[in-house]
């Protein structure tokens, strides 16, 4: 099969394939950041609501209860459900128009040292996120709200849609774009690959025909340059024996060879394209000549110290700097290694020569970045801490550092809880797989309590670290506390004062029975005294007329 088919073929693959993963990548990350938006909603509306509900539920008001929730049904059209658990764990109040559903208590339990939970499941055929939270830390009230996952199914669906006609779009391009390019490509490469035969049989006087600056005119020009000079060398091998016949003479590297005297010997055609000079120019040249005084020295002292080593069969590697032809330097990785006769004595020194400017410059914005990103969190109120999959802590800000003092060197479950294993409740493994967790830990060292936040960090070199924010709630705990007090004191006071009451009505009414009988007794004394005046008057005038 000819190149030109092959090469066909194989872009297709590629394409395909990379068309395949980067779909199902993105589709993947859009699904996950749109769930995770529906999520971090989710859990701000029901915190606020938690908020609302504490003091309504703790003085059992039924009525503010109903309305709280009414009013979250009625700013979120999304919201499909909402029922309250009060402290007793007795359905309080809900949303439900047809009657409470009894199975809807248990559907999604709240572990207990969990503060919420989190579930899906259809209801009347449509996807709900159930999501429970208590209301007050450790204590069995709760709220449930169900969300409607309609919305983001449908913007899933949307994306997935978009994504996959424009991969497909795409993927014809690249197919119509494929067999142009390679028979673009294949051409000179045909005449270049007849030239490599006429030069395999020995005739080495061939020249390939360079019509393009192209890579393929480079290559050609290279291969024309390289059968040149292979005829050259041959004649020299000729001459001199197999004095180069270990150099190589086309690499994307610079090849060297340097006496001990730190003169060029021998360098490959790759020092034009590294450092502007060509083979003639540099071969007689100084390493001085190329290079700082301070970097003469540091590279001088380096091939002292590994002549005094002897035959390192492993060499050395190190990074410098060299001028280049037009004056600009070069950040440039040299490896090297020290030649030695069959006597033991160093006779010369070869190695190669990168560049890796654009390394260094990547580096360099790597380090920017990763400085950009400390200051930040330098700034920040909240504690943070980032350690590796070994618990080596890497990094401390300034305001967790302040309440638990220096960590380089030291261990996660050392530096925090001042143990000497690894924590029976470290979140790691869950974080390093790719969870983000947010729960309450309260120090030791210091008694404050912090609500924390673990999240996966991955790192420039691929592994993951665990980045975990620290925000103290201790006086948010304690006003907690103190409302609990509060309202304990209050229901005292309210049933002493009540007990006082019941007290005095009773009092009312045994007095009014006194009061009442006293009224009574003085109305039959009157009704007495009349009976008797009556009596009295007939008696009276009987003496009168006796007298």
């Amino acid at each position: 099969m000819k190149i030109y088919y092959k090469l066909n073929l194989l872009i297709i693959f590629l394409l395909v394939i990379s068309t395949l993963i980067i779909t199902a990548s993105v589709n993947v990350r859009m699904s996950d950041a749109l769930e995770q938006e529906m999520l971090e909603r989710e859990l701000i509306i029901a915190e606020y609501v938690t908020e609302d509900l504490a003091n309504p539920l703790l003085q059992k008001d039924a009525i503010a209860v109903n309305e709280i929730i009414d009013n979250v049904m009625i700013r979120n059209t999304d919201v499909r459900y909402i029922y309250v658990v009060d402290f007793d764990g007795v359905v309080v109040a809900h949303t439900f128009s047809q009657g409470f559903p009894a199975d809807m208590v248990t559907a999604n339990l709240i572990p207990p040292n969990e503060k919420t939970a989190i579930k899906v499941f259809s209801v009347e055929g449509e996807s709900i996120q159930d999501v429970g939270v208590r209301v007050l830390d450790g204590m069995d009230a709760k709220v449930y709200f169900g969300f409607s996952r309609a919305n983001i199914i449908t913007s899933i669906n949307k994306t997935t849609n978009t994504i996959v006609s424009t991969v497909a779009l795409v993927l014809l391009l690249g197919i119509v774009m494929s067999f142009l390019l390679t028979r673009t490509l294949t051409s000179p490469i045909e005449k270049l690959v007849a030239g490599i035969n006429r030069v395999a049989e020995g005739d080495l006087d061939f020249q390939v025909e360079v019509t393009t600056s192209d890579d393929i005119g480079v290559l050609a020009d290279s291969f024309n340059r390289m059968t040149a000079e292979r005829k050259r060398t041959e004649e020299a091998l000729r001459e001199s024996g197999e004095k180069y016949h270990l150099l190589a003479d086309n690499t994307l590297d610079c090849i060297w060879q340097i006496n001990l005297d730190f003169k060029f010997t021998y360098v490959n055609p790759a020092s034009y394209q590294l450092l502007g000079y060509t083979q003639e120019e540099w071969i007689g040249s100084s390493l001085s000549d190329h290079c700082s005084p301070e970097n003469m020295e540091f590279m001088l002292n380096l091939a002292k110290e590994e002549i005094k080593k002897g035959n390192n069969p492993n060499g050395l590697i190190f990074e410098t700097e060299l001028f280049h032809k037009n004056g600009e330097i070069i950040a440039v990785e040299i490896n090297e290694k020290i030649i030695f006769d069959d006597d033991g004595n160093p006779v010369s020194i070869q190695g190669t020569t990168r560049n890796i400017t654009e390394r260094k410059q990547a580096e360099e914005i790597l380090r920017a970045e990763q400085n950009k990103l400390i200051n930040i969190f330098n700034s920040m109120e909240d504690g943070i801490y980032i350690v590796n999959q070994d618990y080596n802590i890497e990094y401390v800000n300034p305001v967790l550092m302040k309440d638990l003092g220096e960590w380089e060197g030291r261990k996660c479950y050392s530096y925090l809880h001042g143990r000497e294993e690894v924590c029976p409740w470290c979140k790691n493994l869950d974080v390093l797989s790719g969870k983000t967790l947010q729960w309450e830990w309260k120090s030791d060292k210091t008694g404050k309590i912090f609500d924390l936040i673990d999240t996966p960090l991955k790192n420039p070199d691929g592994s993951i670290s665990k980045l975990e924010i620290f925000r103290d709630i201790t006086k948010r705990k304690q006003a907690e506390e103190e409302i609990r007090k509060l309202n304990t004191e209050l229901e005292q006071r309210v049933a002493e004062r009540t007990a006082e009451l019941e007290d005095k009505n009773a009092e009312l009414e045994r007095m009014n029975k006194l009061f009442v009988g006293r009224e009574i007794r003085m109305v039959e004394l009157k009704k007495q005294i009349a009976e008797l005046e009556k009596d009295i008057k007939p008696d009276k005038k009987a003496g009168d007329k006796t007298t």
